[in-house]
């Protein structure tokens, strides 16, 4: 009785190969892609606590060390309505570690006369394992 692994043909086997190689390239850019997806949840929290006036939700989200710095900007930012309509990464390499972040912001689109768009572009940084804005969006 000849082997079970004789009989089956070379192409399903190389079929076979090619859907692990397949699996691995998509797993691969999914944890390559991993901190630019935290960069991005982070930019939508801070803009979601500033528009729900939630000064600590959005101090959560500026890196520890430029904290005491941004407060009286973003108690200033307390209670516009920030709609996020887009998000953009930036690494310095495919490889690499974000370095900024720019948000294409709708500030207060409810309101006419204090309506405006702004594309504000922010350092990040990698505390403890965790992404934080190093600046509060629109920051000065």
């Amino acid at each position: 009785m000849g082997s079970v692994f004789r009989r089956v043909p070379t192409m399903v086997w190389i079929n076979g190969l090619l859907m692990v190689l397949v699996g691995l390239a998509i797993l691969g850019v999914e944890v390559i892609n991993r901190p630019a997806a935290a960069v991005e949840a982070s930019v939508r929290r801070y803009a979601m606590a500033v528009s729900n006036a939630d000064l600590d939700a959005a101090m959560a989200e500026i890196a520890p060390d430029q904290r005491d710095a941004s407060s009286d900007f973003v108690k200033n930012q307390l209670g516009n309505i920030y709609d996020v309509t887009g998000v953009a990464v930036r690494a310095n390499s495919i490889l690499g570690r974000p370095s900024d972040v720019t948000t294409d912001l709708d500030v207060n689109r409810a309101y006419p006369d204090q309506y405006y768009q702004a594309a504000p572009r922010e350092p990040v940084e990698e505390v403890g394992g965790r992404w934080y804005l190093g600046a509060p969006l629109l920051a000065p």
